[in-house]
C-alpha cells in the first residue's frame, strides 16, 4: 500500500497526493477508496468511496470531483500543487529504495523505475549513471548521491 509508504515517512497524504498518485499508476481505486471512507463525508467523497463494478469506469472523474469538493480544486498536471505532490511521491519512493539493501546496479533499476513512474526533472538526472552502450555494463546509482539529493530536496521543501 503506497499511501502507507507516505504515512510511514511522516507525510500526511492529501487529495493532491491521491490524484497524482492515481495518475502515476501508484494508487488504485481500492486503496484510494479505503483512505477516503473514514476521512471524508462530503457527497462527492461518498460517491467516490461507493463506486464499484461498472461504476469504476468513472473513477477518475469521481476522484477529481471529490478532490475539488474537499480542497477547493483538484491539482492539475503542470500546476504548483501537482508538482509538490509529485515531489513528495518521488522522495518517498527514493527513500523506500534506499531502505532496501540494494547493490548499485539494483538501486539504478529502482531509480530508473521512479523516473518512469513519476517523471524525472533535470535535478534527478545525476542519480542514475548509464555507461556507454559499447561498455556492455549495467547502469548504477551511488547511494550517497541519492541520499544527498533527498536531503537537499527535503531541506528545500521545508524552507
Amino acid at each position: 500500500m503506497l499511501i502507507a509508504l507516505l504515512e510511514r515517512q511522516g507525510i500526511t497524504p492529501g487529495w493532491d497526493d491521491l490524484v497524482s498518485g492515481y495518475d502515476f499508476g501508484l494508487l488504485g481505486p481500492a486503496e484510494i477508496q479505503a483512505w477516503v471512507r473514514p476521512r471524508w463525508d462530503g457527497p462527492a467523497a461518498r460517491r467516490l468511496a461507493d463506486l464499484e463494478g461498472p461504476g469504476l469506469e468513472r473513477f477518475e472523474a469521481a476522484l477529481w470531483e471529490a478532490a475539488t469538493e474537499a480542497a477547493g480544486k483538484a491539482p492539475r498536471p503542470g500546476g504548483t500543487r501537482w508538482a509538490a505532490a509529485q515531489d513528495r511521491w518521488r522522495l518517498a519512493l527514493l527513500r523506500d529504495a534506499l531502505a532496501a539493501p540494494l547493490s548499485p546496479e539494483a538501486l539504478a533499476v529502482a531509480v530508473e523505475r521512479i523516473y518512469e513512474q513519476v517523471g524525472c526533472p533535470e535535478d534527478m538526472l545525476s542519480l542514475w549513471q548509464r555507461p556507454s552502450p559499447w561498455e556492455k555494463k549495467p547502469g548504477h546509482s551511488d547511494q550517497h548521491v541519492v541520499e544527498n539529493f533527498i536531503q537537499r530536496e527535503t531541506e528545500r521543501a521545508a524552507s
